[in-house]
């Protein structure tokens, strides 16, 4: 009995001793390295389990949490978004509102979790449904289609649609509507892309998937017997002043729609001439209005039509060209009492411009500049400064040479 008595104390001692040692190693890493609690500085994502294949969440719902976290300071600059998962189990739940709960877990067990915002949530949970709808097509800016032309009844491709959803936002869908713009067009126009769910108000509903994703549309555009389309082409006559040319012309419209019997229509060149439009010498722009050339039995529809109905814009600008003057250095601001000689004492100057321009250029026009200010007794080194007219429009392109000796005594 004794013995055993004595066994029991020796491991009663043992035990005590192995407790206190651990107290006093998890003291002394409490000490070296402080637990820190704080939350978390990363959101952490919401994932959400067992999910019944024939429901889906409805309404708003959190997708990520906050969490109070503890944890030794020497793991904490170890924590990442991935160290740690936030769970909703939806396992054994139907149709209806639930509050649920979400559990955190940290994926290093030294590591606490002391709070989760939000700790919980109502979920609301809604039977999928799934049916089919017609698809129509809505046709915009019909009436902007051009004189002679046609649109026929829209084709859709395919014409109905499979819709799955909430049941709720399943039986409010009335139609699938696909919108398709015939805006100035002259030829057929197809569009695809994703038909756009209404209610029997016309407003949208969100939240369904449509399947497929995108439809076509199509819409044939025809030209009617007698019509047709033709290119307008200006017709000046005479030449701009000598030192000037025509750089642009523009007409407006550019097209225009004409209407006659199918044979004179078939023998146009696929474009109509302007009445002449005289130049007159011009030295600038010359914009008027004007009428077509029309064959007899012809006549023009809408935008172009009538005795000043093409808004004609011919550009006039003067030919550039190139000139080479020789020009003397003038001397500036050289102080007082000294005297300087340029070596060599003339240059010349590379110009471009306007014909005309340079064509009235005069020797006093051009002067060539070196400019002596704060500059002493010696030789030296100086850049030429070119002056020319004011409003001129010449360009100084070179001097030769580009650099003088200037000996000032």
């Amino acid at each position: 009995m004794r013995l055993w008595r004595g066994i029991l104390s020796n491991l009663s001692s043992a035990l005590l001793a192995v407790f206190l040692a651990v107290v006093v190693w998890v003291v002394a890493m409490y000490e070296k390295a402080p637990p820190r609690t704080q939350v978390f500085p990363t959101p952490i994502p919401l994932k959400i389990l067992n999910l019944g294949p024939d429901l889906v969440i409805t309404g708003t719902m959190p997708t990520e949490v906050r969490l109070r976290v503890r944890a030794l300071s020497t793991s904490w600059d170890g924590l990442r978004p991935t160290s740690f998962e936030a769970i909703v189990d939806l396992q054994g739940l139907e149709a209806g509102a639930h509050e649920v709960p979400v559990v955190a877990k940290a994926a290093d067990k030294a590591v606490a979790i002391l709070g989760v915002d939000p700790a919980h949530f109502t979920l609301n949970l809604e039977p999928v449904a799934e049916r089919k709808v017609r698809v129509r097509a809505k046709v915009l800016d019909e009436e902007s289609i051009p004189l002679g032309y046609v649109s026929r009844t829209p084709v859709v491709e395919p014409d109905q649609v499979t819709i799955r959803g909430p049941q709720t936002s399943v039986s409010q869908v009335t139609e699938a509507v696909l919108e398709i713009s015939l805006k100035s067009a002259r030829e057929t126009v197809t569009r695809q892309d994703a038909p756009t769910l209404l209610d029997s108000a016309g407003n949208k509903v969100q939240g369904v998937t449509v399947t497929p994703a995108a439809v076509v549309v199509k819409v044939v555009i025809e030209r009617q017997v007698g019509y047709r389309d033709v290119t307008v082409r200006a017709n000046p006559r005479g030449a701009p002043a000598a030192g000037y040319w025509i750089s642009n012309i523009k007409v407006e419209p550019i097209m225009v729609t004409v209407y006659g019997r199918q044979s004179v229509i078939a023998e146009l060149p696929g474009y109509l001439d302007t009445e002449p439009i005289e130049l007159g010498k011009a030295t600038q722009d010359v914009i008027k209005r004007v009428a077509l050339a029309l064959p007899e039995g012809v006549l023009v529809l809408g935008d172009g039509a009538g005795r000043e109905g093409i808004l004609v814009q011919i550009s006039i600008q003067p030919l550039l060209g190139g000139q080479t003057v020789h020009r003397e250095l003038k001397l500036q601001n050289l102080r007082p009492g000294l005297r300087a000689t340029a070596s060599p004492q003339s240059v010349d100057v590379i110009l471009s411009g306007p014909m005309p321009a340079l064509q009235a250029l005069q020797p006093e026009d051009v002067q060539v500049v070196l400019d002596l200010a704060r500059l002493g007794r010696g030789t030296h080194k100086v850049a030429p400064r070119v002056v020319l007219p004011d409003g001129s429009g010449l360009e100084f392109k070179s001097i030769v040479p580009d650099i003088v000796e200037v000996t000032i005594e």
